[in-house]
């Protein structure tokens, strides 16, 4: 089952698609995975953030384990490179804010994503795979990537305080979104039953509060 789509723009022209693979687990034997694939063209210099990331033990900034954030919305699976939400009542401490990869006028910038199935819902506020789920079927996958024009910043961005942008990425803000959607054979997800801030596009609903009883992963 490969699904592919292209986006384009006079900025970029954007392919990706959805694979179904074979990945070997944790004592060697093969199983199914599903396997993301993207190449982003830059027809002019711009931020791709692609850059998820989380803390090592020691506190030091490490990449996301997972890659990429997913959430399930009205029937299907969004693969999130982008800002995860929050609950309409929680302030988190740290809201990891994706950095971001420079892709210069003429190049091509790739990335792949291994998932292994079912999929688990997860981002950066909702870490915890080990929470209650639900298993549903998907049939449409969205790919959301925050990106930036250099030509509408007033200054080049910036790596993190005493990062380098090779490690780490720039620190971008007020992306804009590339928003992408195919019709895939069934996906199985693990959906949480629980409280969960799923991803929101423009238009639709924010997520709404958090029950106060649960105690939030958001707070770490």
């Amino acid at each position: 089952m490969k699904r592919s789509a292209r986006e384009s723009s006079g900025a970029y022209e954007l392919s990706w698609s959805i694979d179904t693979v074979d990945q070997p687990d944790a004592a060697g034997a093969a199983g199914p995975a599903l396997e993301l694939e993207l190449e982003l063209e830059a027809l002019e210099e711009l931020y791709v953030g692609d850059r998820l990331w989380d803390y090592d033990k020691s506190r030091a900034r490490t990449a996301d384990r997972e890659g990429v954030y997913r959430f399930v919305h009205d029937g299907a699976l969004r693969l999130v490179f982008a800002r995860a939400p929050s609950p309409s009542n929680v302030m988190p401490r740290v809201v990891y804010e994706p950095l971001f990869s420079r892709v210069e006028a003429g190049q091509k910038h790739r990335r792949r994503v291994t998932l292994g199935l079912p999929v688990h819902e997860y981002s950066s506020l909702a870490r915890d795979m080990s929470e209650p789920t639900s298993l549903v079927e998907v049939e449409r996958v969205t790919l959301i990537l925050a990106y930036r024009l250099r030509s509408s910043m007033d200054a080049a961005p910036l790596p993190p305080p005493l990062e380098t942008a090779d490690a780490a990425g720039y620190i971008v803000h007020e992306p804009k979104l590339i928003v992408s959607s195919l019709e895939v054979d069934k996906i199985p997800v693990k959906r949480r039953t629980g409280y969960m801030a799923r991803f929101a596009l423009p238009g639709e609903p924010k997520p709404g509060p958090m029950p106060l009883e649960q105690p939030p992963e958001q707070r770490r």
